[in-house]
């Protein structure tokens, strides 16, 4: 039976042999890493040379095809229509998986600027089929016109929320566009608005928002595992242990043509979960230290 051609392995084949085709600067890692032959299995990821955060934050210093071919130009992170599309299911499943419906009506506040976190919502509540209220002006004005029951918003509004004391009218969750809250963080909001907050955890040049998720369990978050591969390797020595050992993230980007991200060493320390989630949501699950 030929394998599935949305199988992380299969993409995988299709990510390598497009940035050794394209990708000059992963070319020279390899060959500084004293590779010849670039050939690697999905499980044999080790054989490869890390990648660090890109310091530059111009688009075209990573582009990987003409401008012609992109869709989306986010800060400094460049979309593909495809990478839209891996964006939205992602945010699709996070919606789903905290009970988010087609009866709901979302109001998404903020987040278009710069890396523009709020995309990746937009299209992926537009996919599941939800109404979508944007506003940036006084959003805290309109929940009761539109019988809003769910707000994306970022931490920096939500904190304004909090201190104008404003009404949160009909609103029964909230789900936060900015990245690496931490969860003392995000238990104060909760006291103070009376609602679930929900969080998410995106990255700079791959995507925005909603590489991972949480449920409505709050328990960790589900890894986009089709379309983004973890591993965790020790934080100092980079020596590659166990999923279910706490240590540093390395990501590669399955689906990512735009700019190839393979092995990339992430700021996010913890583990994965060797239990299946109550929520019943099929995708590993990682408990964030740090």
């Amino acid at each position: 039976m030929e394998e599935n051609k949305k199988s992380p392995k299969v993409l995988w084949q299709h990510c390598l042999a497009w940035a050794k085709e394209k990708d000059a600067a992963f070319i020279k890692r390899c060959q500084d890493h004293g590779l010849v032959d670039i050939t690697a299995e999905l499980n044999e990821l080790a054989l490869l040379p890390f990648q660090d955060q890109q310091e530059s934050d111009s688009i075209f210093a990573t582009l990987n095809l003409p401008l012609s071919g992109v869709s989306h130009l986010l800060g400094s992170t460049a979309y593909l229509p495809e990478e839209m599309d891996v964006w939205a299911e992602n945010a699709q499943n996070w919606l789903i998986s905290c009970d988010i419906t087609k009866a709901t009506v979302m109001l998404i506040a903020d987040g278009f600027q710069g890396e523009g976190p709020a995309w990746g919502l937009l299209k992926g509540a537009e996919k599941l089929g939800a109404t979508v209220v944007v506003s940036f002006d006084k959003p805290w004005e309109i929940l009761n016109d539109y019988g809003v029951n769910a707000c994306a918003l970022s931490a920096e509004l939500i904190e304004k929320w909090i201190g104008g004391q404003y009404s949160i009218g009909k609103c029964q969750s909230i789900f936060c566009l900015t990245s690496d809250i931490s969860d003392e963080k995000r238990q104060r909001w909760q006291e103070q608005l009376g609602l679930p907050i929900y969080l998410q955890l995106g990255l700079k040049g791959v995507q925005a928002s909603v590489i991972a998720w949480e449920c409505a369990k709050r328990d960790g978050y589900h890894w986009g595992i089709n379309y983004f591969w973890p591993e965790i390797v020790e934080a100092n020595s980079r020596k590659l242990i166990s999923r279910y050992d706490n240590g540093q993230i390395v990501l590669t980007a399955l689906k990512r043509s735009s700019t190839s991200i393979i092995r990339l060493i992430t700021p996010w320390q913890g583990y994965f979960m060797d239990s299946e989630c109550q929520c019943h949501y099929n995708s590993p699950k990682f408990k964030r230290i740090k």
